[in-house]
């Protein structure tokens, strides 16, 4: 039996393990606890169809070099978890929101033989956000609540047993009944005790598709960006050799390896991923055990972060001159800001700086041109649709 238990837009910062203050995750802490505990660990993009398409195959983003655009694609030729499974006799099951049929198994395709792959589809996601229209504010619902939980548990309880079987349960950014990101933690982590005592600790995966920025430098929500707070995650595996917590960076396309084979690779970097190549705003994080690299693809900009100084990533190291708010003009950023390493990042910075070279691809002229389009035509719709909320 194995059992991937995943969150929507699940940051670590959710969790008192991680600094939280107010959630008690008892199920959590115990797995931790019991288990594997990866403190590194990246999700190779922070879109949820991207990041599905790397957990489930072990591949980084740029290497569906078949994917230029968010758009429907075709079952994927990599092996993934589901066809090797599939292979093995498993009887395979997921489990998410109905949202997911429209947003996310479209352009992931990453789930082995789908006539033999069973899709349990509940409604279960409380929009809210950027998602929904501002016309009233979303409260608590106890009793909506308790019916969400209830359909989650009787759904478990439909599938029957078989002697190799793999479910996968992905729970939506915010269940029915509660009102905001990170609002309804206590609900995973109770739903997580109910996983626990249905199939054993031993068959359990903790993770999630990628964070969100909770406001961190005024941003809302996760997309596009490849900061650590969306970009990092959670994630808990059944003990590994004797493992009980790795410091080292790891990466969502190592999921596969670790789920089947009990192996955690070593990286020199890992990557997170915006946008597939033919996209505007792409940007690419190029991330090595101390430093971090990233390249933004609208405006050919760099940013490099010391995560072990800064891991709040408030100073960019390639940033000279800021302006000043208060009483206006540049300032000389690095006369105002002590950093005692600067040699030692910009060593580091041809390192990333090369590995970005080596991954990094265009499209050709008409690609790039339809893509600018696609991405202009959105932000139109996007903003047409801000003004008939307010109506």
């Amino acid at each position: 039996m194995i059992f991937l238990f995943s969150k929507d837009a699940m940051s670590m910062e959710n969790f008192p393990r991680y600094g939280n203050r107010y959630w008690k995750t008892t199920n959590f802490d115990e797995m931790a606890e019991k288990g594997t505990e990866f403190l590194r660990h990246y999700t190779a993009a922070i879109s949820t169809s991207m990041a599905f398409s790397s957990m489930l195959t072990g591949k980084n983003p740029y290497e569906f070099t078949d994917r230029k655009f968010y758009t429907n694609v075709q079952p994927t030729q990599f092996e993934t978890i589901f066809s090797r499974l599939q292979t093995e006799g498993y009887d395979c099951h997921i489990l998410w929101s109905s949202d997911y049929m429209v947003g996310a198994w479209p352009y992931v395709r990453c789930f082995g033989d789908e006539s033999r792959t069973h899709i349990h589809v509940l409604e279960m996601e409380q929009i809210c956000g950027i998602q929904r229209p501002h016309d009233f504010t979303l409260e608590r619902d106890d009793a909506l609540l308790k019916k969400t939980k209830q359909l989650i548990y009787d759904e478990l309880n439909s599938i029957q047993p078989a002697s190799k079987q793999f479910i996968w349960m992905h729970l939506p950014h915010v269940l029915r009944g509660r009102c905001s990101y990170g609002d309804d933690i206590d609900v995973f982590d109770e739903i997580l005790g109910f996983v626990r005592r249905k199939y054993g600790d031993e068959s359990i995966y903790i993770t999630a598709d990628h964070g969100h920025m909770n406001l961190h430098k005024d941003i809302m929500a996760y997309a596009f960006h490849v900061y650590d707070l969306a970009c990092r995650v959670p994630l808990i595996s059944p003990r590994i050799n004797g493992i009980k917590k790795v410091e080292r960076i790891t990466s969502h396309t190592d999921l596969m390896d670790i789920i089947l084979n009990g192996r955690i690779p070593e990286h020199d970097y890992v990557l997170t991923d915006s946008q597939y190549y033919c996209q505007p705003d792409r940007k690419l994080a190029v991330i090595g055990q101390r430093y971090k690299y990233i390249y933004n693809k609208r405006h050919r900009s760099e940013e490099l972060y010391d995560l072990e100084w800064d891991p709040q990533e408030r100073y960019n190291l390639l940033e000279r001159d800021r302006y000043d708010n208060e009483k206006g003009g540049l300032r000389r950023i690095t006369e105002l800001y002590f950093y005692p390493y600067r040699s030692e990042a910009m060593k580091a910075l041809k390192g990333l700086r090369a590995k970005k070279e080596e991954i990094w691809r265009n499209g050709t002229w008409s690609e790039e041109a339809y893509g600018s389009a696609r991405s202009t035509m959105r932000h139109i719709i996007a903003k047409i649709q801000a003004e008939l909320n307010k109506c």
